[in-house]
């Protein structure tokens, strides 16, 4: 399993090319977020699937 990279790192290094202005105020919580998901991310990965399971080709919700 990779480390994540640093939330501020990646917002400094991807805002630019989004063209989105970002508050100065507001970059503490967005990199708090960034760290939220990149949390969520590793529990996804890290959960294990047997081989045989197979992405479903349609997605229907509620099924």
């Amino acid at each position: 399993m990779s480390t994540p990279p640093d939330p501020d790192a990646l917002i400094a290094a991807l805002l630019p090319s989004t063209g989105i202005p970002l508050d100065p105020a507001w970059r503490a919580a967005v990199a708090a977020n960034l760290r939220v998901a990149a949390a969520i991310a590793a529990n996804l990965q890290a959960f294990p699937l047997p081989d045989a399971v197979e992405a479903a080709p349609v997605f229907e919700p509620g099924r």
